[in-house]
C-alpha cells in the first residue's frame, strides 16, 4: 500500500511518513528529517502567526490560536508587574542629582536596591529617583542645557554619573568622546568633569593617553593641539569637534560645533542632550561628512564663570 503522503521529498526513494509543520517538507526517516533542517534552514517548529486560509482552518488551528492569545496576555501581565533592578552603580547618577555625589564605596544611598518587601525599587525609592532626575533636569536648564533621560534600564540610563553638587551648586558631567581614527571608532569616557573644566584640558588629556596607547602615532597626528594650546583657532586645528543636534531627521543630521576654548559649561550651553553628553572628533579630511549648524555660536557670560 502506497503512503498517502507520497514519496519522500528529501531522498525520492522511499515513501513518506512525516511532515514538517513549518515548511511542510515530507520526510521518511530521522535521517532525511535532520538533513532537510540543513538543506533548507529549518527549525521545524511551526509558525504560530502564519497566515492560513479559512477553507483550511481546522479545529486544532483554533486551539492553537487561543492558546497562543493566553501566552500573550500572560507576557503582557508578566511586563505590567516588572520592575527593573539595578546592581550597586545602576543609579550612580541619581544620588548625585538630589545633592551628592555618590558614595565612594559604591554602595546605593537612595533606598532602591531589592529589599524584603519585593523585588526591585520600592514605591518610596522610585519617587525619589523621579525628585532627582527632576531636580537635575532644573539645574541643567538654569544653564540653558536641555537634558533628556532615557527608560530606566537602558545602558545609557545606568552609565550616566552627572550629578549637582548642592554645596558648591556645581555640576560634574559625564562626558563621552568618540575619536574617527581612520577606520575606528575609540570612545572615551569622563565619569565626571567639572563644569567650569575647560574643555581643551580635557580634550588634551584624552590624546595624550591614546598616542602612547596606539601602535601607529601617525593615526594621532590630526588631532594634536598645537604648541600654543591657549590661542586655539580653526585654522590652527587639524581635527574638527562635533556633538549631534537633535530633533532633525536621521537622513539630514545636523552638528553644533564644539569649541575647545571654551569650559563644559560654555560649551554646553543651548543644546540638547541624551542622558550626557557626547562629543565626535574627527580629522578636518572628514569634514564633508559633517554638516554643520548655522550661527552655532553660544554667548559666553564671563561673569558667571
Amino acid at each position: 500500500m502506497s503512503s498517502r503522503f507520497g514519496v519522500c521529498d528529501v531522498c525520492e526513494e522511499a515513501e513518506s511518513r512525516y511532515t514538517c509543520p513549518r515548511c511542510e517538507t515530507k520526510s521518511c526517516s530521522l535521517a532525511c528529517v535532520k538533513k532537510h533542517k540543513v538543506d533548507r534552514d529549518c527549525d521545524g517548529k511551526r509558525t504560530r502567526t502564519a497566515f492560513i486560509d479559512i477553507r483550511d482552518f481546522q479545529d486544532a488551528d483554533v486551539v492553537r490560536d487561543y492558546r497562543f492569545l493566553e501566552e500573550v496576555g500572560a507576557e503582557g501581565d508578566r511586563a505590567k508587574r516588572w520592575r527593573p533592578t539595578f546592581g550597586e552603580d545602576g543609579e550612580s547618577g541619581v544620588g548625585g542629582a538630589a545633592g551628592e555625589p555618590p558614595s565612594a564605596s559604591g554602595r546605593r544611598t537612595d533606598g532602591g536596591g531589592r529589599g524584603r518587601g519585593g523585588r526591585g525599587q520600592g514605591r518610596g525609592a522610585r519617587n525619589h529617583t523621579r525628585r532627582a532626575l527632576d531636580a537635575l533636569k532644573a539645574k541643567c536648564a538654569e544653564r540653558g542645557v536641555e537634558v533628556r533621560f532615557m527608560a530606566n534600564g537602558m545602558a545609557r540610563r545606568r552609565t550616566n554619573t552627572t550629578y549637582h553638587y548642592r554645596k558648591h551648586d556645581e555640576l560634574h558631567w559625564r562626558l563621552e568622546w568618540i575619536f574617527h581614527v581612520g577606520d575606528a571608532r575609540i570612545a572615551r569616557i569622563d565619569e565626571k568633569v567639572p563644569e567650569t573644566a575647560l574643555l581643551r584640558d580635557v580634550y588634551a588629556a584624552h590624546v595624550k593617553e591614546m598616542t602612547l596607547a596606539i601602535d601607529d602615532k601617525t593615526n594621532m597626528h590630526p588631532f594634536k593641539l598645537p604648541v600654543d594650546a591657549e590661542n586655539l583657532n580653526d585654522e590652527s586645528l587639524g581635527f574638527l569637534v562635533v556633538a549631534e543636534k537633535f530633533d532633525t531627521p536621521a537622513n539630514a543630521k545636523l552638528w553644533h560645533t564644539v569649541n575647545l576654548q571654551c569650559t563644559v559649561a560654555d560649551a554646553l550651553r543651548g543644546k540638547t542632550v541624551l542622558e550626557f553628553p557626547t562629543f565626535h572628533v574627527a580629522p578636518k579630511s572628514l569634514a564633508d561628512d559633517y554638516t554643520l549648524v548655522q550661527c552655532d555660536t553660544a554667548p559666553i557670560d564671563t561673569e558667571t564663570h
